[in-house]
């Protein structure tokens, strides 16, 4: 329980590395000069070391599995390509820290060897640890491709996904919108708004249904969207739906439909 509260408060995971690397560096310092530096570079080593090992583990078994034509359809793109791009970004900074430096000052040395082992404790944690969890997959990295990617676009829906999803939504769509709303699935413009007629089953119009459809047919759906990617999606819906009741079209009040997504629940 701790370990996930931990995991799930980045502040509290900073301010512990922090105190572990404190902890590491005084323990060194307390050794004779003569083996400290070896003892530093020993520790930074084994950090490296378990930093890299399970992309290493992942990415040399891909390229053998490429060089030896076998089935590769474990390594999936959208989750192993950020983590590549994650790694080569940790190690570029890494890199350009670890550069020669001469330092008579002990105690700037004494900190810049702190900042260096608290950066390689963090990755210890970050790249050795979390982003290879499930929770990385489901939850951070669909934030991060929505931190990136602010605009709204819709996934590739295969042509069964399209007939199953226009099937679940007979009751939520007037018929005369449904050629609409394919359109809209295959990703193209939409000549007139659909027509959502979806209701809370008290004849009233809600929005329940229609961010659930649209979190299923989205890029990076998985998870509610937030700041510019909320306003992205109201904006999305407000272009591309209206709302038919009583046989009448009114356009979908931006602030109605802010409010009903702040209550909405993916």
């Amino acid at each position: 329980m701790m370990k996930k509260n931990i995991e799930s408060r980045p502040s509290l995971l900073i301010l512990l590395a922090f105190i572990i690397s404190v902890i590491i560096l005084l323990g060194v310092y307390l050794i004779p000069e003569n083996f400290r530096v070896y003892l530093l570079k020993s520790i930074f080593l084994i950090s490296i070391i378990f930093i890299l090992y399970p992309f290493c583990r992942v990415n040399v078994k891909w390229i053998l599995y490429y060089f030896f034509c076998l089935d590769r359809d474990w390594w999936i793109a959208r989750i192993e390509r950020p983590r590549i791009f994650i790694y080569s970004i940790y190690f570029g900074i890494l890199l350009m820290m670890l550069k020669d430096i001469s330092i008579s000052n002990q105690y700037v040395l004494f900190f810049y060897r702190l900042s260096i082992l608290f950066y390689l404790v963090v990755g210890a944690v970050m790249l050795g640890r979390l982003i290879w969890t499930k929770k990385f997959e489901s939850a951070l990295l669909p934030e991060i491709k929505n931190f990136v990617n602010q605009s709204i676009s819709i996934r590739k829906i295969t042509l069964s996904e399209i007939d199953e999803i226009i099937r679940s939504n007979t009751k939520n769509i007037e018929e005369s919108s449904l050629g609409d709303l394919e359109d809209l699935l295959k990703g193209k413009e939409v000549e007139n708004k659909i027509r959502w007629v979806g209701t809370s089953g008290k004849n009233v119009i809600t929005y329940t249904e229609l961010f659930s459809l649209l979190h299923s047919i989205l890029e990076g759906g998985d998870i509610k969207f937030e700041r510019a990617k909320r306003r992205s999606l109201m904006n999305f819906i407000i272009a591309n739906f209206v709302k038919y009741e009583k046989g009448e079209i009114s356009q979908i009040p931006y602030g109605s439909l802010n409010s009903a997504y702040t209550n909405f629940v993916l």
